[in-house]
């Protein structure tokens, strides 16, 4: 009997949108720096699932989507994905950053 893959992304997806705030400032620090948090962010969950149904890629369960508020007022969009990785793979890519 085949096992089904294990399934950790909706974890993930579930920990962004609760923890998003101190997951930026600990990854992500200069980008926290620029989000007026008194504007709390917008999930925009339906809005990528939109976008990633018409994609070739496929659904990407682990992809948070959200709306922020810069401080100088200006409307930001920050995309987060996350791989689950189950063993190390030494040039497995690691994180960038847009601004």
């Amino acid at each position: 009997m085949i096992e089904p893959p294990a399934e950790y992304d909706t974890t993930w997806k579930e920990a962004l949108g609760q923890y998003f705030e101190p997951f930026l400032e600990l990854v992500f620090p200069q980008v926290h720096a620029l989000v007026d948090w008194n504007k709390p962010p917008q999930s925009l969950d339906k809005e990528l699932q939109q976008i990633l149904q018409d994609s070739e890629s496929g659904l990407r369960i682990a992809d948070k989507l959200f709306q922020v508020w810069q401080r100088n007022n200006q409307p930001a969009w920050i995309l987060i994905h996350v791989e689950v990785q189950s063993q190390e793979q030494s040039e497995f890519a690691r994180a960038n950053v847009h601004l």
